[in-house]
């Protein structure tokens, strides 16, 4: 009898774990004989593959978090070294979340395996690069300038595009929307995204709720929807909301038909801007973290933007409001965007059309899969 082939997807985060989902789906359709494990949350589980360790950490964020939940983070890499090395599988793809992903790689060094978003070693500690070149085959790169950056130090990478063009629907159906939330079709949305971590939730909706507080005064007839990304934050959203004396409908279906109905958005820095700037909304963005956290990051991540929009542009398309906010200034980009004839909203726009570009055409998930599916 011969023995199916066997790949394994190591995700973390909540944004790995819709890759790794959408991965798994697409190396399923293209070809069924291969047997696929996984470590990873709720998106994986759904694609009906084995799971060998669900990932219910995924919502930690920042270095207090990780010391906070040491003894839980062990307990979960021992398991998933253990169920690894009991599955044997031909090829391990790992996802995203380096701190986890490399030291579990480190106790694998006699399996083949790929790394599919790797570490941003451009914008922080690069001598992990060395590290990856030893342990890993291949890098599958998601910024098309990580290419060369890692094949520079003979890293063999691979850029197909990003994953993202992937998440957004080619139509985005507006059906149900403002009935949903209470609302004509004339109204005047802000979409609120906070993030997809508990941690973000923590500290940016607060933050959030402060800007749409200085939006209402100028603009009494907005409409606020807060985005929930899984249904585990919903609490958290709704008793940050109570606290500010606010009762925002809170969407926990697609962002997308959010995003498509907002005259603007105010998000969290994260993968959520691109699927915001290829839904086509203009936006602002604010970033941030505990002071603890905050202080060691600007010790060691070198970048000049923290918004993946500016970071593939190379320069400022959306704003970024770090940390502590300039009320005034805020209030001044927010009066420019919501402009339907400035210029400022016309060329964040033509921004966001050239992101697509740059991002890739379709079915980045599928070429992906491909090359995987080729290398076992």
């Amino acid at each position: 009898m011969v023995k199916r082939p066997k790949i394994t997807i190591v995700s973390g985060e909540i944004s790995g774990d819709q890759y790794a989902a959408t991965l798994a789906s697409n190396i399923k359709k293209l070809n069924p004989e291969i047997e696929i494990t996984g470590i990873g949350g709720k998106k994986l589980t759904s694609t009906g593959i084995r799971i060998i360790a669900e990932n219910k950490l995924s919502g930690a964020f920042g270095f207090s978090s990780v010391i906070k939940n040491f003894r839980s983070h062990l307990k979960f890499f021992n398991t998933c070294l253990k169920a690894i090395k009991n599955e044997c599988p031909d090829l391990i793809v790992f996802i995203d979340n380096p701190g986890f992903n490399l030291s579990l790689a480190k106790k694998l060094v006699d399996f083949r395996k790929i790394y599919y978003i790797p570490p941003k070693i451009w914008a922080h500690n690069y001598q992990r690069i060395f590290l990856i070149r030893h342990l890993f085959e291949a890098v599958i790169v998601i910024f098309p300038f990580e290419k060369q950056i890692y094949e520079k130090e003979n890293v063999p990478a691979y850029y197909f595009g990003h994953p993202v063009i992937d998440l957004i629907p080619g139509e985005i159906s507006n059906e149900n929307f403002f009935s949903e939330i209470g609302s004509n079709k004339d109204a005047f949305i802000i979409g609120i995204f906070p993030g997809s971590r508990q941690e973000e939730i923590k500290y940016i909706l607060p933050l959030l709720v402060m800007a749409a507080s200085r939006v209402k005064k100028i603009y009494s007839e907005a409409t606020f929807v807060v985005s929930c990304a899984d249904e585990q934050l919903y609490s958290d959203i709704k008793t940050i909301l109570e606290q500010y004396g606010e009762h925002w409908y809170i969407w926990k279906k697609s962002p997308h038909v959010l995003a498509k109905n907002s005259k603007i958005s105010l998000c969290a820095s994260g993968t959520m801007n691109l699927e915001i700037a290829l839904c086509g909304t203009p936006m602002i963005v604010f970033y941030r973290l505990s002071r603890f956290n905050y202080l060691i990051a600007k010790l060691i991540v070198k970048l000049n933007y923290v918004s993946p929009v500016n970071i593939i542009c190379g320069k400022k398309v959306v704003e970024e409001f770090i940390q502590n906010v300039n009320w005034q200034k805020f209030q001044r980009v927010f009066s420019q965007l919501i402009c339907e004839s400035g210029e400022v909203r016309k060329k964040q726009m033509a921004q966001f059309k050239n992101i697509r570009q740059i991002l890739g055409q379709a079915n980045v998930s599928e070429k992906i899969a491909d090359f995987i599916i080729k290398r076992v």
